[in-house]
């Protein structure tokens, strides 16, 4: 059983409780720990929506620990096993290597959407390492590599969980492994999008066709996609939809970034005035 968080906000904690009734309709009982098989119905999209430090990011790591808990395998676009069709599986992603990376440096195993909606077709030889690694087979021998390699190679995936990391470490370098790319034809199961309001339409559509259940994370104050007229993708979902984080946290009330990150949402604000603000800031915090 998913243990209850102490440290969440009011809001945080009501977004928590109606993402896990999300998750309960979708076959994922997350307050219970556990999973029903996959079937083809998913819940559409859930947006939750909030200015920076608002604690969106908190909130899906938490998340993501509490599918874990309940048996659901989370999935990158390194590798994925030949495993039953009906297992419970769980994708986050960012729109950009680098949000993904932010995720990443805070244990969230996260990618990005281009390396879900594309997948890579291994050689045959060394999909057997990877089918190993991921504990789907016994150890291989492989006449290009040594024992020795192998054990550079499991002992990274150990702690990377990273098939073609683990691959490299064993001294192959990618066009050895990797055949080429296709693009995604089966849906998966559950998606979390950090940074969602760099989605375009385009991209929305893509990964409401790949996952039945899927979760965006944005942040309403930054700037709409150019093609988007000035509109985010989870504007147009229903109000029930859609679950706001405000700004309750007190490690957030003496942050200058974020004071001035929210003023930025400001239609009113002109460039002096932000400049203004800036000066009086820099007057009072040497950060």
């Amino acid at each position: 059983m998913y243990v209850a968080v102490t440290d969440f906000s009011e809001d945080q904690a009501e977004a928590f409780d109606r993402i896990a009734e999300v998750l309960r309709s979708a076959g994922v009982d997350i307050d219970e720990s556990v999973a029903s098989p996959r079937t083809e119905a998913g819940q559409g999209a859930v947006a939750v929506i909030g200015k920076a430090g608002s604690g969106k990011t908190m909130l899906l790591a938490r998340l993501a620990d509490a599918l874990t808990d309940a048996g659901v395998e989370t999935i990158s676009g390194d590798y994925e096993s030949r495993r039953r069709k009906d297992r419970r599986t769980l994708a986050i992603l960012a729109p950009t290597n680098k949000a993904a990376s932010v995720l990443r440096t805070r244990g969230v195993p996260a990618t990005t959407i281009h390396r879900i909606l594309y997948t890579p077709l291994y050689d045959p030889e060394y999909e057997r390492i990877a089918e190993w690694l991921v504990g789907n087979a016994d150890r291989p021998e492989i006449e290009a590599l040594t024992d020795t390699a192998l054990d550079r190679a499991f002992a990274f995936f150990q702690q990377a969980k990273s098939v073609p990391g683990a691959l490299a470490v064993a001294g192959l370098k990618g066009s050895d492994f990797i055949l080429g790319w296709k693009r995604r034809e089966d849906p998966l199961d559950i998606g979390f999008i950090d940074e969602a309001s760099m989605l375009d339409k385009k991209q929305f559509e893509d990964l409401e066709e790949i996952f039945p259940t899927l979760l965006l994370f944005g942040d309403p104050a930054q700037l709409a996609p150019v093609n988007q007229s000035g509109s985010m993708v989870f504007d147009d979902l229903p109000e029930p939809r859609k679950l706001t984080l405000h700004r309750v946290h007190r490690q957030d009330l003496d942050n200058p970034i974020l004071d001035l990150a929210h003023a930025l949402a400001d239609e009113n604000l002109t460039f002096e005035g932000f400049e203004r603000m800036i000066e009086d800031i820099s007057a009072k915090d040497d950060r």
